[in-house]
């Protein structure tokens, strides 16, 4: 049994007024021939397929026409989908009974019974080969808030124990001990690398604990966190598989799907397919020096390089026009400059007193600001009322 995992598309980004669409372009592109080469059993997509709830008409056509070339390419493989903190879980839904004629399963809800229990079976999607023999059977639950899980009667917490629900029913429709796969796009509590993602943004999620149920499955595919990972002690059942492409500057790292086989004990084997983009994200230099000395790294560019840059400035030291001096230094050049970050030498020692430039309140998220403007007031309670909010105007 194979499967491709991947997630975090992020389509319709736009890095500093440029859009990313090439590089999603060529990474769909490797993604049809990963498929065609590959021929897995299923493509599974852990969330995040565009990067806010209201995509522009390009992202969805992008989506959509992505999505019906790997069903071409590979018309046998079941593509399951789940919408993350990013999706609006209605929009990415619009036409999923469609979607099944290109064996495509969407799921963005939580599926309860009239008596609000939980109804497993509607996450549940069985791998067939071509005689319908079973394969696998894929646990697919979407992002989702806490309280939009069914209640329980104690103190557990409902995530937890839908994710704990979920696999006794899959052992129960799965006499034959054929793999069990989970989709999930989440926090898992481990020892996470969260490198590219700025902690404040990455969706107000409590972190779950999920090494209790890992006997209980063989695989979890999981979106939401952007570096390419395994959740230590976990027996390499836990993964994220991360951003396919960079979507931001500090994501210097390898970018890849994964793809995973399953021997005949449903031990997983997991293999990364890097993939290539046109414009590499590049910041210049590595460390944020002074405005001059960062300037003359900018200048001794190669001219050949067709990547987008980010100048790193230590802050108080860059003239008013900056940019524009910056820019000069781009003349001739294939590059493309899109942004200058000011870094302060100590940055724990930022605070609502501290001013900050127009540029870098521009990189705060919403979290982020009513932070800095309540300080220690903000609470964790606060917090978690914060996101529902946001989450339920974004949809």
């Amino acid at each position: 049994m194979k499967i491709i995992h991947t997630s975090d598309w992020h389509l319709g980004k736009v890095l500093y007024n440029q859009e990313l669409t090439p590089n999603h372009e060529a990474f769909l592109q490797q993604l049809y021939s990963i498929v065609q080469e590959q021929r897995p059993d299923a493509l599974l997509i852990s969330g995040d397929i565009y990067e806010t709830s209201n995509p522009s008409v390009l992202a969805q056509k992008l989506f959509h026409s992505s999505i019906l070339q790997l069903h071409n390419a590979a018309p046998q493989m079941k593509i399951i989908i789940i919408s993350g903190n990013h999706d609006s879980a209605q929009r990415v839904s619009i036409g999923s009974d469609l979607w099944r004629l290109a064996n495509v399963h969407i799921i963005t809800s939580i599926h309860t019974l009239d008596d609000r229990s939980a109804d497993y079976d509607q996450h549940i999607i069985p791998i067939t080969d071509s005689n319908g023999e079973t394969l696998a059977l894929i646990g697919a639950i979407p992002f989702a808030y806490e309280q939009n899980f069914p209640k329980v009667t104690d103190s557990h917490n409902r995530i937890l124990a839908f994710y704990e629900g979920l696999c006794h029913r899959m052992h129960e429709l799965n006499p034959q001990r054929k793999p069990q796969v989970l989709m999930g796009h989440l926090t898992i509590s481990g020892d996470l690398d969260f490198t590219g993602h700025k902690l404040d943004a990455i969706g107000g999620m409590e972190s779950l604990d999920v090494s209790n149920i890992v006997p209980e499955f063989d695989y979890l595919a999981l979106g939401h966190i952007h570096h390419a990972q395994f959740i230590h002690n976990t027996q390499h059942k836990v993964r994220y598989c991360g951003t396919p492409i960079a979507v931001s500057f500090d994501e210097d790292y390898n970018h890849s799907v994964s793809i995973v086989t399953f021997d005949n004990q449903n031990h997983p084997n997991v293999e990364e397919h890097l993939i290539q983009t046109p414009h590499q994200l590049e910041t210049i230099p590595k460390q944020p020096q002074p405005f001059d000395e960062a300037l003359k790294e900018l200048a001794s560019y190669p001219s050949d390089q067709n990547n987008f840059l980010r100048l790193n400035v230590l802050a108080g030291t860059a003239p008013s026009d900056a940019m524009a001096l910056a820019t000069e230094k781009m003349e001739g050049k294939k590059a493309e400059l899109l942004y200058i970050n000011y870094t302060r030498i100590k940055e724990q020692e930022r605070s609502a007193d501290v001013p900050i430039t127009l540029s870098e309140f521009n990189e705060l998220t919403p979290l982020q600001v009513a932070k800095r403007y309540l300080g220690d007031q903000f609470t964790k309670e606060m917090e978690t009322t914060f996101n529902e909010v946001l989450q339920q105007l974004n949809d």
